[in-house]
């Protein structure tokens, strides 16, 4: 004995097309969300690599701030200039001369006696 309408109540087409555009729609939303979260990620690593830069940048400042401080004194400076064996001779005391900031409305006047 066969069964005639056994499937009376079939998927109609457009029950198929609907299906087809929810799942369109959900794939759509997935890849989506996928592609805005790797873009934030690589965003991520390109401001991770710049405060890196950044911090490298300001360790490298404050070590010259510190060399500089460090030859600000004639003592240094002399003993630094030495090491390097640079071809500067030493200022002898008795020959710098010291001028004095004028009066506002007066001329400098040097003595070289």
């Amino acid at each position: 004995m066969e069964k005639r309408n056994r499937y009376r109540n079939g998927v109609r087409p457009i029950t198929i097309c609907r299906l087809a555009v929810a799942g369109l729609l959900l794939l759509a939303t997935g890849a989506g969300f996928v592609l805005v979260r790797n873009e934030h990620v690589i965003r991520g690593y390109q401001i991770r690599s710049l405060e890196d830069e950044v911090f490298e940048l300001d360790q490298e400042i404050e070590m010259w701030e510190l060399r500089i401080a460090g030859v600000k004194g004639r003592k240094e400076l002399s003993r630094r200039l030495r090491w390097v064996q640079s071809d500067l001779s030493e200022i002898e005391m008795s020959r710098v001369i010291e001028i004095e900031a004028p009066e506002e409305g007066s001329d400098v006047v040097v003595n070289l006696d």
